[in-house]
């Protein structure tokens, strides 16, 4: 289940593998080359909502146009992290998303993003 269909290329490619997905959420491994920001964080969380089927949208691109109560809760240090997308509201092309990044059991971000579809 590792097949984004995103544009993204190293070295902004920060989503890895897909862990699970449905119609309402994603578990995404993410990466890093090097101890990433918060803006890396957000850009990886919405590059991780392409894991969330949707056979209407599958392959259209997507702009965030929107961050909402973002918050980084712990230090960044390490390059691997899960981040966990949930679909909160979808309106033809425009979706709403919350994530909720964590380093094992730590979380480390969470916040909510609006995203339109090209």
């Amino acid at each position: 289940m590792n097949d984004f269909k995103i544009p993204h290329l190293p070295p902004v490619r920060f989503v890895k593998t897909l862990i699970r997905a449905d119609k309402t959420s994603a578990l995404a491994k993410i990466g890093f080359d090097e101890v990433p920001t918060l803006g890396m964080l957000i850009e990886a969380a919405a590059q991780s909502s392409s894991g969330i089927k949707d056979a209407k949208n599958t392959g259209r691109m997507g702009f965030v146009i929107t961050l909402k109560n973002v918050k980084l809760l712990k230090e960044v240090i390490s390059k691997e992290y899960t981040v966990q997308v949930d679909l909160i509201h979808k309106l033809d092309d425009f979706k709403s998303l919350s994530f909720s990044i964590h380093e094992d059991k730590d979380q480390v971000a969470t916040g909510s993003f609006s995203l339109v579809l090209q």
